[in-house]
């Protein structure tokens, strides 16, 4: 705690220091970065209310391109309601079909498929099991045909030996209505020696055992092509028929006999009954018309779709995963330079797309390829209001708005038109925007920061110059020993050089005032005091009255303690100014101690003197005598303050890096408050009536301590460690002293 309180006190400066300051106050830039940030966000935000309208006004644009065109819809009467399974829509091939009868390239479009089971059973003669049969059914166009794809489980496949007899053969019934009305009835089946697709149309007059009210259809064949496919679960075909020959009904209906030796007809499954064109479901197809006029006018910056009235898609243009309602550029991308630049792509990069949610590049989203399009969006718009909402794709990785409009046919909805795009583009644009905040804020902070630390640095650096003069310019006796550079600026702080130079000057001048009043005094004194004493000399020898001699002794006495006290404050001022005069020589410490202790013992006989030398001869770069005189101080101050208890002690002793040479005596401790003054001018610490016969100015162990400044030793007082009297130290540093 204690090694953590030091280092805390050493470090404290710099912690509230001016740089730290400066620091702490230009984190409040910080906040920059945080408001335009929150800028940004609500910038978003505009946008995407912006996007919502723009796409509003798109979809209203499309609808108002269809409204009142009784030429796109009329020939595409909806039923008023659907009935699943049995009314049919084909989606819109995107990746041409080839006719062989394998149903793997129709895997991508498996969302589309519809699958009858117990529910599509017309007749059914024994228990049904839907591993046993199963009918699926894919129904899709593009602008030239229509495809169908059935993929039929039957566990007992009855392939026939005659081809021209269907009731001894699975076989399959596609019936529907052309544009013109006319009712078309196609069998098809497996050739069992060619393994080919065996077509026989039923309306032409070849007619089917099992169904004796076949109605008659038009004399010319339907041009319809097939391929028939043995599974090992059953069969698989595929059929094309032309465009311009499928109306709005359709029914398929599949017969699967038995596989005995009469070969009775077990079960059928169908979409619709095939029998009448009013038994047959609706079928819808994508209209060419409606996809030409969206793709001319969407030019692929959105996907829209149109719809009928039961949500049906008619047409569609557009990827949603390029739909990011940003219009891009048509020039390359222009390669960013410069300071912002670099800091962007080198090194802040890494954090951008760590803490960025970049725009995937591709999303999932189940309704790509819907027939039918399901969403809030599309139910309003079919009756009769404009609804734009938001909806989050299948992964969750991107937003999709979607826009929907009515479609007005005589006052009635015809259908919807529905515009979809993502935020990706807004997201992108706001990541860029993020980017350049960022970085833009991020280099100017730094060079804020930087200027305002450099800024706090020389502020700081001229403040430490100041602190050091004026430190160093008055020692601890206060006199002036430095003078304060002033400085050409005119700030507050070259003004404050300046105050404090002159307060410097101000001082030195007053302290060579205090220094040569003694000198002053000493000197207009001494001629008075001289005419005074020769007065009382002259008086004393004329005087023959004894009580008169009484009176004039006692005026000789006060004035030789004044001369004494006058003698004593020239000491001072007289042995600074011999400092420059006086030539240092090697001074033996050993033989010095020896020859002062004797002289010590002779001049107080009433105190016992103890000395302690070591082994080695100790030489100092000197003056004797005035090494002489600092001992005689020190040694007057023990004797005064010495109580008897132990004999005063003079000691020199040698030490790793130092030596030292002390006096210690008993008695009295120093006052804890005077340690630090002790050696400075006019300062006591004797009591009132401590040696009230002799004059005591303070000025003995002032004197000691210019000696000891002047032969660069170190004078200090403390406690004998008993605690029962004082020891002064003169100490050396062990480069100073030559040891034999």
């Amino acid at each position: 705690m204690a090694r953590w309180r030091r280092l805390t006190q050493g470090l404290w400066p710099y912690l509230v220091g001016i740089r730290t300051k400066i620091v702490v106050l230009s984190s409040f830039l910080l906040l920059l970065p945080y408001l335009g940030y929150q800028y940004v966000w609500e910038m978003e935000s505009v946008l995407r209310q912006g996007q919502e309208q723009t796409l509003m006004g798109t979809a209203r644009a499309f609808a108002m391109g269809m409204n009142d065109r009784p030429a796109l819809f009329t020939h595409r009467h909806s039923p008023t309601r659907l009935d699943p399974g049995k009314d049919l829509h084909a989606f819109r091939l995107t990746h041409p079909i080839t006719l062989d009868g394998d149903l793997r390239e129709w895997q991508r479009y498996q969302q589309h498929q519809r699958n009858y089971q117990r529910d599509g059973l017309i007749f059914n003669q024994r228990p049904y099991h839907s591993e046993q049969l199963s009918l699926s059914v894919l129904t899709a166009s593009n602008d030239h045909a229509v495809y169908l794809a059935l993929d039929i489980v039957d566990a007992t496949p009855t392939p026939s030996q005659d081809q021209s007899d269907l009731t001894s053969q699975d076989h399959l019934i596609v019936a529907l209505t052309s544009p013109q009305g006319a009712f078309y009835r196609v069998a098809l089946s497996q050739d069992p020696r060619s393994r080919d697709t065996h077509v026989t149309h039923l309306a032409s007059g070849l007619p089917v055992k099992s169904n004796q009210h076949e109605t008659e259809g038009p004399t010319q064949p339907l041009p319809i092509a097939a391929k028939w496919r043995t599974t090992d679960t059953g069969y698989q075909v595929e059929i094309k028929l032309p465009s311009d020959w499928v109306g709005q009904q359709l029914g398929l209906a599949y017969y699967d006999l038995d596989d005995s030796f009469e070969r009775p007809l077990r079960a059928i499954i169908a979409t619709a009954s095939t029998r009448t064109p009013t038994s047959l479901g609706s079928f819808m197809t994508p209209s060419a018309a409606i996809q030409t006029l969206i793709e001319r006018m969407n030019n692929d910056a959105s996907r829209v779709w149109v719809v009928d009235t039961h949500s049906r898609v008619l047409a569609k243009d557009g990827d949603i995963q390029t739909s990011n309602g940003v219009w891009q550029s048509s020039s390359a991308p222009q390669t960013r330079h410069g300071l912002i630049a670099w800091l962007t792509d080198t090194l802040l990069r890494p954090w951008y797309d760590r803490l960025l949610v970049t725009p995937p590049d591709h999303f999932i989203d189940a309704m790509q390829q819907a027939s039918i399009y399901k969403g809030v969006q599309a139910q309003q718009a079919l009756q009769g209001r404009p609804y734009a909402g938001w909806r989050s794709s299948d992964d969750g990785q991107a937003m999709i708005l979607s826009a929907a409009y009515p479609i007005w046919l005589n006052n009635d909805v015809a259908g919807a038109v529905i515009v979809e795009e993502t935020t990706n583009g807004i997201r992108s644009l706001r990541n860029d925007a993020l980017e350049t905040l960022f970085s833009v804020m991020l280099a100017v902070i730094c060079t804020g920061v930087l200027l305002l630390l450099l800024f706090g640095s020389h502020i700081a650096k001229r403040l430490r110059r100041l602190q050091h003069e004026a430190d160093h310019a008055i020692d601890s006796q206060g006199r002036v020993t430095g003078a304060i550079t002033t400085a050409d600026s005119q700030d507050e702080i070259g003004r404050l050089s300046r105050t404090m130079a002159d307060m410097v000057g101000r001082i030195a001048g007053y302290n060579q005032y205090l220094e040569k009043m003694a000198s002053r005094l000493s000197h207009e004194l001494r001629t008075p005091i001289a005419v005074v004493r020769s007065s009382l000399e002259n008086m004393a020898y004329t005087q023959t009255d004894p009580s008169q001699l009484t009176y004039i002794n006692r005026a000789q006495d006060g004035v030789q303690r004044l001369a004494g006290i006058l003698s004593t404050l020239t000491e001072a001022t007289r042995l600074e100014q011999s400092f420059d005069n006086a030539d240092k020589e090697p001074v033996n410490l050993n033989a010095l101690l020896d020859g002062c202790t004797q002289g010590y013992r002779l001049a107080y006989p009433e105190k016992t003197f103890a000395l302690t030398l070591p082994e080695q001869i100790i030489t100092l770069e000197g003056v004797p005598d005035y090494l002489a005189q600092l001992l005689d101080k020190l040694i007057a101050n023990a004797v005064e303050f010495d109580d008897g208890a132990a004999p005063i002690t003079l000691a020199l002793s040698v030490h790793a890096d130092k030596v030292t040479m002390t006096v210690t005596n008993t008695g009295p401790l120093l006052p804890s408050d005077m340690r630090t003054q002790l050696f400075h001018s006019m300062v006591s610490v004797r009591p009132a009536h401590h040696g009230a016969d002799k004059p005591h100015l303070g000025l003995g162990l002032y004197i000691a301590r210019l000696i000891a400044d002047f032969h660069q030793a170190q004078l200090t007082a403390a406690h004998r460690p008993q605690q029962d009297g004082v020891t002064l130290s003169l100490t050396w540093s062990i480069t100073q002293i030559t040891i034999h």
